[in-house]
């Protein structure tokens, strides 16, 4: 019984085992194609023949290497199953403890970005989970949650002068009072306008640092399903205990986290 993590189980069952699933095999004695053959078709044809992934999403193997272990079967079909499970994020997840946000323009821009990705079809989808999972067994590491950048906070302007709004009511065909944002600069008095304020806008977009650690987050979360799953079923394989870190940055580490 050989003792591992659960990011160890993965990368041994989709680099090692679960490529050999597909591979040319032995046909009525035949020996199967050595590595000359193949490199043979590469001289020959100039590149290397493509090949569409497997069953378990990784590409086969150019050589019969055997089968499968039957515990890496177990892992890829646990992997799979991770497309009929439901992942969320927390309401009012702060994924950026370490940037300042006065003013909750980082707070709303987090807020807009979760839910733009994390719709229909987007990166909760259990498809792209198994794809998430698959691809990060295949590197030997989880998503890169670092941000090298950090944004500030800059006020609007118009035609490079301050730009000023106001809040005005006004009723609707319903008569029924709505509020409506005005110009809140007054162009005679060249001054604001009594009750004027001032917006702000980030310098720079975040979307690429949110997506980051949403997908990290879903990525613990998927390790965490997987080692419930796979613990104390495997043959020769024992799982090491898991403890989950969501949020490494919290605690403003900068060098990726080793799970």
């Amino acid at each position: 019984m050989k003792t591992v993590t659960i990011k160890q189980l993965l990368n041994w069952a989709f680099v090692q085992e679960l490529p050999k699933i597909g591979a040319p095999e032995r046909i009525s004695g035949a020996a199967a194609p050595s590595s000359w053959d193949v490199l043979s078709d590469v001289i020959t044809l100039g590149t290397m023949v493509d090949k569409s992934p497997n069953m378990f999403g990784v590409v086969s193997s150019y050589i019969y290497e055997g089968e499968p272990h039957a515990d890496a079967i177990m892992v890829g079909e646990a992997v799979k199953d991770l497309s009929e499970r439901d992942f969320s994020i927390p309401a009012g997840w702060k994924p950026f403890p370490e940037w300042a946000d006065e003013r909750g323009l980082v707070r709303d821009e987090v807020a807009r970005i979760v839910e733009a990705e994390c719709g229909r079809g987007g990166r909760m989808n259990g498809r792209y989970i198994v794809q998430m999972v698959t691809t990060s067994a295949i590197l030997g590491r989880g998503p890169d949650w670092t941000v090298d950048f950090e944004p500030k906070e800059i006020a609007l302007t118009v035609n490079g002068s301050p730009a000023w709004f106001v809040m005005r009511q006004q009723r609707d065909r319903a008569g029924k009072l709505v509020s409506y944002e005005d110009n809140g600069y007054d162009q005679k008095k060249r001054r604001q306008k009594p009750g004027a304020y001032r917006k702000y806008k980030l310098d720079m977009p975040i979307r690429s640092a949110v997506v980051s650690r949403l997908e990290w987050q879903l990525w613990v979360s998927a390790l965490e399903s997987l080692h419930l799953a796979l613990s104390g079923r495997l043959s020769d394989h024992d799982i090491m205990p898991f403890f989950p870190n969501r949020a490494p940055w919290a605690t403003m580490e900068k060098e990726r986290v080793d799970l």
